[in-house]
């Protein structure tokens, strides 16, 4: 598998020195001190945020709102002075700051650290500067906007995360006609139908998301409830992701769709997450035989795309031409492959989240996992600094094989367990198995793909 360009492994010196500008600006967003920014990389990492004639990102051809005396006390002097030594104007400042109010330093360090999981958090970035065409300042506020929607407005860890299926069970079972029992029944009914789920990968070792369009009634289940499902399967997919694969495939099956099946919500909700909050997560989206009253609905759909997105988009009429995409036996045999495999929903059983409730072990290791981020921030800022480099990325390297570690010695007390743990595609301390049952004939081409995430290389992109 390639390496392409922009990810870790393939960095040009450019690119490097925006990497270690987004580092720079990151830490000296909860006052990381640092030695000032290079005159001479500092021309370098500006030119091309500053280029077509200097227009600023947020430039509407009319005079640039002003940041409020709050928005600019929100930003760290050093964070401050770095901004404007890579020209940030007052439009972005403005947004800084406001982003620095609903998520201050401390907040954002603790997000980041909840963020990253067990990825590599060079990976991590990156996905935003390449989603933001290595503009630095931009990168910054969609990572950080971003960040704020996780922890301040959707609550994804300590709402969808830690609470996963089997509390939506539990509100499906309610005795009253509340808002959360119609919440819960909404997101069961996902779990029990097999709308949509997540089994196997593609030839570039993608996880695969298989929709069941035809199954779908928008009058079945609340907004609330779908969207909670949609979100815990994005999130579950990136325990997947086995470097170096930093995405996923989603296949629509759009087999028997009619036009009790459009719901436009869940769709700009699917796009906007990727976009906004996942940028860089998706590398295949497919429309598997579309009928011709899709194309219609796809003219809406495109719409909202934005061309990095709509590069990404396939349609496919046949197994065939999916075989292009995913080895013949692993295309299941209800779409016309040669896999043996039905979903079927395993509820939770007895005593699984016990551990969510020992708080005091979970404590110890996210005590460890702030120490780990401390020492991770502080080679990272030999590193930008040019400090002892050499001796700073072996250290730098081993930190974060170590941060990973520590997620998986975290994740049984912060992670409600799903099917994907019920049926062993994940396993303990972070081993995917994307195939744990056998399947007869032709297993030989399968991708085998069972590894171990903290014995993983540093991740990158695979070419598709």
């Amino acid at each position: 598998m390639e390496i392409e360009p922009g990810y870790v492994g393939n960095l040009d010196s450019t690119q490097e020195q925006k990497l270690q500008q987004f580092w720079r600006i990151l830490m000296q967003s909860w006052d990381t001190e640092l030695p000032p920014l290079d005159p001479a990389r500092r021309s370098s990492i500006s030119s091309n945020a500053t280029s077509k004639g200097n227009r600023r990102f947020f430039s509407l051809g009319r005079s640039p709102a002003q940041p409020t005396e709050e928005e600019l006390a929100a930003i760290p002097a050093n964070l401050l002075s770095t901004l404007k030594s890579l020209d940030a104007g007052p439009s972005e400042l403005k947004v800084v700051g406001s982003l620095l109010i609903k998520l201050p330093g401390d907040k954002l360090q603790s997000a980041f650290l909840t963020l990253l999981k067990q990825d590599h958090p060079d990976a991590l970035l990156l996905r935003f500067l390449r989603a933001e065409k290595w503009n630095v300042p931009k990168a910054w506020i969609k990572f950080v906007s971003s960040l704020n929607w996780r922890v301040n407005e959707y609550k994804v860890d300590e709402e969808v995360m830690i609470k996963g299926e089997e509390h939506n069970l539990q509100k499906s079972r309610l005795e009253d006609n509340s808002a959360d029992k119609k919440d819960g029944e909404g997101y069961v009914l996902q779990l029990n139908s097999g709308k949509g789920y997540l089994h196997g990968c593609d030839k570039w070792g993608r996880p695969i998301c298989v929709v069941r369009v035809r199954i779908h009634d928008p009058s079945q289940q609340t907004q609330k409830g779908l969207f909670d499902y949609i979100i815990h399967c994005i999130e579950s997919v990136r325990y997947l992701q086995v470097p170096p694969v930093e995405s996923m495939a989603i296949v629509f099956d759009l087999t028997s769709f009619s036009l009790s099946n459009w719901d436009f919500p869940p769709v700009k909700f699917i796009i906007d997450s990727f976009q906004e909050n996942y940028p860089e997560s998706l590398g295949a989206m497919i429309f598997y035989n579309a009928p011709w009253i899709f194309s219609g609905f796809w003219k809406i759909i495109h719409g909202i795309l934005d061309p990095v997105v709509a590069s990404k988009v396939h349609f496919i009429n046949g197994a065939k031409d999916l075989e292009k995409l995913v080895p013949k036996s692993q295309i299941l045999k209800e779409i016309g492959g040669e896999e043996n495999w039905d979903y079927k929903y395993i509820e939770p059983v007895p005593q699984e989240n016990d551990r969510l409730k020992d708080t005091a072990t979970r404590d110890v290791i996210l005590g460890e996992r702030k120490s780990l981020g401390d020492e991770l921030f502080s080679v990272t800022a030999n590193w930008i600094s040019q400090t002892d480099v050499e001796s700073s990325l072996v250290r730098r390297d081993e930190v974060i094989k170590r941060l990973s570690a520590n997620y998986w010695k975290l994740d049984p007390y912060v992670r409600a367990r799903s099917l994907l743990d019920r049926t062993g595609v994940i396993k303990e301390e972070g081993k995917i198995d994307f195939y744990p049952t056998k399947v007869p004939n032709k297993v030989d081409e399968k991708l085998s793909v069972v590894t171990e995430h903290i014995d993983e290389a540093q991740p990158a992109a695979v070419t598709a």
